[in-house]
């Protein structure tokens, strides 16, 4: 893995969410890339090197679940390979096999415990670390 700092892609359409996970990522000392929408956040991916995607499903046009199946379908497989975490305050209890199976690599209920979502994240960005407690 390279030395380069990590770069992860929030991508949600409330601006106050996005601030909180950026607290939350704060300690592990990555780059974030804000987007309110799955479109742009598509577009983002295209343009610049993501070493994660932190996804919302509820957003206005592209939602997180089509936002998934977008990249999971891009040509580039270094593109299509990015993980991606799935965020939804959503109770629907089909909402997470659907998040899944479209490839979202991590499916969490809002609102995450901070240390959970710190050690999911490190998982990503640092494969050698343990996993997250459960």
């Amino acid at each position: 893995m390279s030395d380069a700092t990590p770069v992860v892609l929030l991508v949600d359409d409330s601006a106050a969410i996005r601030s909180i996970l950026k607290v939350y990522l704060a300690p592990l000392g990555v780059q974030t890339v804000d987007s309110d929408r799955g479109d742009r956040a598509l577009q983002a991916l295209r343009l610049m090197p993501v070493s994660l995607v932190i996804a919302d499903v509820n957003m206005p046009g592209m939602d997180g679940v089509s936002f998934v199946k977008a990249v999971r379908s891009l040509a580039e497989a270094d593109l299509r390979q990015t993980p991606i975490v799935l965020l939804t305050a959503s109770s629907d209890a089909n909402l997470r096999d659907t998040a899944l199976k479209a490839g979202a690599d991590v499916f969490l209920q809002k609102p995450v415990d901070s240390a959970h979502f710190v050690a999911i994240v490190r998982r990503f960005l640092h494969p050698g670390s343990p996993p997250p407690p459960t």
